[in-house]
């Protein structure tokens, strides 16, 4: 729903020609989300803050002007609070916080001589508020 709404109001102009969402951008978002491990998202707290930080990061980090900046802060608090206030009025309230959510590369496993030649020895991705 907020992606329809941002993409009605902010259409591209020739300043902001970028100003441009697709279907894409709803893939990253839960792209984003469903790349989190599990044991991140503890309480349907952490969820809303994971959710905001990923469509502020896909679709409000476009904005070149604090006003759509705004505005777009201003409809994601009332978004919630409309779809989701009357299930748990604190969830409102989460979505005012700027909360980030980070990868941090972690060290890769020690070799041990026994892994197999096609063995994946990369450092793993961990993400975590």
């Amino acid at each position: 729903k907020l992606w329809k709404i941002t993409k009605d109001k902010m259409l591209p102009t020739p300043a902001k020609f970028h100003y441009v969402f697709n279907l894409r951008d709803l893939s990253r978002i839960w792209l984003g989300m469903i790349g989190t491990q599990a044991n991140v998202i503890s309480t349907p707290g952490v969820a809303m803050m994971l959710w905001r930080h990923e469509i502020t990061r896909i679709l409000a980090d476009r904005f070149v002007s604090d006003v759509d900046k705004d505005w777009f802060d201003t409809e994601v608090i009332s978004t919630v609070k409309k779809t989701l206030g009357l299930l748990d009025p604190s969830l409102g309230e989460l979505v005012t916080k700027t909360k980030y959510f980070v990868d941090f590369m972690r060290d890769a496993p020690e070799p041990t001589g026994e892994e197999v030649e096609d063995a994946d020895m990369e450092l793993p991705k961990i993400y975590e508020p």
